[in-house]
């Protein structure tokens, strides 16, 4: 259990009225905004009649724009005046609860701007006093499972842990399935390398031995590609030659109906790995710097499946990393065995 106190009953019984507005906010990153969902939808459940708000930069609103449990939705933009405009948008709405996720300087500050009576963030440095509940994370404890203890701020149950479920529209799953069939026949899959930090990324030829090996088995691959790491996806595809497909830069809404449309998906740790689990395609996760447990908590939920060799990365640089052992580590055969395992259904 993390370590804070609840507010008092009648402080409590604001967020419980008819009408009141809840804003939960996780400024940055894909991949953490999915996994809030797990917390906003418990609050869609626990408060149905109140109006609940999200607060994040644009990747992530663009990213949550379908979500049918938020009401309102707040893009938090970069510079002074876009701010400052915002500051008094959020003073405007008079909301009873703020839940903060990410606790950076920049949110806690406009959390603070809110005025809100609950203001429930994490217990770090001066911004704790940005909050009327700071917490204090418990080490190594999933990121749901965190997210989720922050409803005993609002003196509601915490339920147990659920995978996150991310909406997409019929126009956007029915053009994910057009790119498909263009891209050869066999079972469908995306193999997603590209990571927003080098050190998580898996080495080239590792993932091209993987490649063949599927092609070998009939499986039709698409390699995906990230907007600010095209080349790495580009290396395999030049290596693998015809045994996969490299898929052009795609919006990201538009490559999210190409997931959707998949048998599966391999991908190291990042924005597609999670939206992979939150469209419920079986995935296999490639982790290497981070800790699965916080940041892959998805086992339970089905077939998702994490790869970690649990290297020691005490001594690396673990942005810049340039031996990438904690990676290499893990075998292309022991991908391709957990990926044809949870495909054929013996993983639940």
């Amino acid at each position: 259990m993390n370590d804070y106190s609840v507010p008092d009953a009648d402080a409590a019984e604001v967020a419980f009225r008819r009408g009141a507005r809840i804003l939960v906010t996780r400024l940055r990153y894909l991949g953490d905004a999915l996994l809030s969902l797990p917390l906003v939808a418990a609050l869609r459940r626990a408060l149905p009649e109140c109006e609940l708000h999200y607060m994040a930069e644009p990747g992530p609103i663009e990213l949550l724009r379908e979500q049918p449990e938020i009401d309102v939705r707040w893009r938090v933009d970069r510079g002074a005046w876009p701010a400052l405009r915002l500051v008094s948008q959020l003073r405007a709405q008079r909301f009873a609860a703020v839940i903060d996720l990410f606790c950076n300087p920049r949110s806690a500050l406009l959390v603070r701007a809110t005025g809100a009576r609950i203001r429930i963030g994490e217990d770090r440095r001066l911004r704790r006093h940005s909050y009327t509940l700071a917490r204090r994370l418990v080490p190594g404890r999933s990121a749901i499972d965190q997210h989720l203890d922050a409803l005993r701020g609002l003196s509601l149950p915490v339920p147990p842990p659920e995978r996150p479920v991310l909406r997409l529209s019929e126009a956007e799953i029915d053009s994910g399935e057009r790119r498909w069939q263009h891209l050869g026949a066999g079972p469908r899959l995306v193999v997603h390398l590209a990571a927003t930090q080098p050190a998580k990324e898996w080495p080239t030829a590792l993932a091209v031995e993987l490649v063949h090996d599927l092609a070998r088995r009939g499986f039709a691959v698409a390699l995906s590609s990230a907007p600010h790491r095209p080349a790495t996806s580009a290396e395999v595809a030049e290596a693998a030659g015809k045994a996969a497909v490299l898929l052009p830069v795609l919006p990201l809404r538009e490559l999210l109906g190409v997931v959707q449309a998949a048998a599966g998906v391999v991908a190291v740790d990042g924005a597609i790995a999670h939206a992979a689990v939150a469209l419920g395609r079986p995935t296999v996760a490639l982790f290497g710097p981070t800790d699965p447990r916080v940041w892959f908590p998805y086992s339970p939920f089905g077939p998702y499946r994490v790869l970690h060799a649990g290297v020691d990365c005490g001594d690396c640089d673990r942005r810049q990393c340039p031996e990438r052992r904690c990676m290499r580590a893990i075998a292309p055969d022991t991908v391709r065995a957990t990926l044809l395992e949870i495909l054929s259904g013996e993983a639940s």
